[in-house]
């Protein structure tokens, strides 16, 4: 439960999460797909082809996404030719996640454009504070409008991309605004919350580099 304001969408640079009608209809909609992507038998390849489709803004020739797999929208995801989605990832792609080509990314990856303020007066505010302008709407688990809810829960969003060939290893988490290079391999359970050159290793909490080409 959630609320979530009404006047800005999701881009670059916005610090609150979905919010117009429209956008909760795409919200419903991505969970939909999700789970019926989540619930195919094994050999229902042409109908995962068809969900990712449209699931997805774009999704390259020879990619796959292994399930389980979540994301919040999936119209912000792009993941390209040749890339592996492993079992178990989470995208919340509030805005653009974008994967290259022939990118590995391991089981359990979880990868957040979403991220809420450090501020606890501007990440949950109540209905009756002076920073609550009131241009908000309560969405419930089935994506019910209601406008008597008396807090605002805020998330700001920055977009993430990943290059070429990269390898992210399993279990690792990508923070927010995070942008990796080309040829980049992160050590399993890492979590990335910078940006890293291409041609580099990474590993650690926070990620640090390694080894560089």
């Amino acid at each position: 439960m959630i609320k979530l304001r009404k006047d800005i969408k999701l881009d670059k640079g916005n610090w609150t999460e979905q919010g117009d009608k429209d956008l909760v209809s795409k919200w419903k909609k991505s969970k939909r797909l999700n789970f019926q992507l989540n619930h195919l038998k094994p050999d229902e390849n042409i109908e995962r082809i068809n969900i990712q489709n449209e699931l997805f803004k774009f999704i390259g020739p020879n990619a796959v996404v292994a399930t389980p797999f979540y994301c919040d929208l999936g119209f912000n995801t792009s993941i390209g030719e040749g890339s592996l989605i492993n079992s178990n990832c989470v995208f919340l792609d509030t805005c653009d996640l974008t994967i290259g080509k022939y990118t590995l990314i391991g089981p359990g990856v979880h990868i957040y454009c979403a991220d809420h303020l450090t501020d606890t007066k501007l990440r949950v505010i109540p209905k009756d504070d002076k920073l609550n302008d009131g241009n908000y709407s309560y969405i419930d688990d089935e994506g019910r409008f209601d406008e008597d809810m008396d807090y605002t829960i805020t998330v700001f969003s920055r977009p993430v991309s990943i290059g070429d060939n990269c390898w992210i290893g399993g279990g690792s988490i990508i923070m927010s605004g995070v942008k990796i290079g080309d040829n980049v391999m992160v050590g399993a359970g890492s979590i990335v919350t910078h940006d890293i050159p291409s041609n580099t290793t990474v590993i650690g909490r926070p990620a640090r580099i390694i080894n560089e080409d």
